[in-house]
């Protein structure tokens, strides 16, 4: 056991098997060794911050508002093995800050960034041996605050919860990715005022049974598009949504009904980096259709920390598809220069790689 600014460390006595190279992981499907947590109370602030066993994580009350009421926030962040050998951490300081904000909108505490920076560097620092050697792959970190107060009271949290769990996350290739989504009626994801800017827990959950819809249609992923008239496109599943209208990047503005996505935003400043017009304002879904039919529209991706940069080859809407001319040429570029930062290969200009050697403040 060691102990480093208040926070403990654990060893486990009782390693994991890793899982088999060139076997794809879907997120979770595996948890590394150790987990981070650390309890928050209106009387004593953060404590007993631990990083120990996966097991050994403290257990959620039955009286948790997270439970009974949705009182939780979650993010996930991701470590890259780079080509010196080196692991490094990709916009800690943005998670953290979008975990925050989150938090704020829930009535749960602010986390404090030089706390969680550190837990994070022992945390992935004890696992590195986890990260997949496959290009693209990662180590996923799973982070949830939550509410878990000692009564059923429907109120600003007085205890919490915050956990990092980590996973390794193998990517497909990208000869694998094109995918297709649907709009399906009659089920709305965000809407003004609510909750969909942000990674509430219960943000998900609602979108199983339509997802289940595409899939019986043989579709991935909604196009979730909203309840106004216009019905404006805000994701494609849980990623960022971004079109090639006239030779424009174009996406979603973020009007509070879209998740702002860390990759998003990475792509966004890239592109602009490059001299490239991105055009970030609302996009109807009439507007979609009729591009893709008339050619206007060249290429359609989603973004994502888990998911990376994904092309969509067709778009579905009341029992007609839409099929993309199947030129990914943008989207492939941009992975590409997102992966290449994740290796260490291309110049990180933005320095959004936080190696774990660094032990300065985070700044989001």
């Amino acid at each position: 056991m060691s102990k480093d600014n208040d926070l403990v460390v654990e060893t486990t006595t009782a390693p994991r098997p890793k899982p088999e190279a060139d076997v794809p992981t879907l997120p979770g499907s595996a948890l590394t060794d150790h987990a981070y947590s650390m309890r928050w109370s209106k009387r004593r602030s953060w404590q007993a911050l631990t990083i120990a066993d996966r097991d050994r994580l403290p257990s959620v009350r039955p009286t948790s508002s997270a439970l009974n009421y949705g009182q939780a926030v979650f993010d996930d962040l991701a470590a890259y093995r780079m080509t010196d050998g080196s692991v490094a951490v990709y916009r800690p300081d943005s998670h953290i800050k979008r975990l925050n904000n989150g938090a704020r909108r829930m009535a749960l505490p602010q986390l404090d960034f030089d706390r969680v920076w550190l837990a994070i560097r022992r945390l992935v620092d004890l696992d590195a041996a986890w990260i997949p050697a496959e290009p693209g792959s990662a180590l996923l970190l799973h982070s949830v605050l939550a509410g878990n107060g000692p009564t059923l009271a429907l109120a600003p949290a007085e205890e919490c919860l915050f956990t990092i769990v980590a996973s390794p996350l193998t990517r497909q290739a990208p000869a694998e990715l094109p995918v297709r989504a649907m709009v399906v009626d009659n089920y709305v994801r965000a809407w003004p005022g609510g909750t969909g800017d942000i990674n509430a827990i219960g943000n998900h959950g609602q979108g199983l049974v339509p997802r289940e819809v595409a899939a019986n249609y043989d579709y991935h992923h909604v196009l979730w598009v909203g309840g106004d008239p216009e019905r404006r496109v805000q994701q494609v599943g849980t990623m960022n949504a971004f079109f090639v209208i006239d030779g424009v990047l174009t996406t979603p503005s973020l009007d509070g009904t879209v998740r702002p996505g860390i990759t998003r935003d990475s792509i966004i400043k890239l592109a602009r980096d490059a001299g490239t017009t991105v055009d970030e304002r609302p996009v109807p879904l009439a507007e979609v259709l009729q591009g893709i039919s008339d050619g206007r529209i060249t290429e359609c991706f989603g973004t994502g920390t888990i998911e990376g940069v994904v092309p969509i080859n067709g778009l579905g809407y009341r029992g007609e598809e839409y099929r993309l001319p199947g030129t990914v040429a943008v989207a492939s570029h941009l992975r590409e220069v997102v992966e290449g930062i994740h290796r260490g290969d291309l110049i990180d200009r933005f320095g959004w790689m936080r190696r774990l050697t660094e032990v300065s403040t985070v700044h989001a």
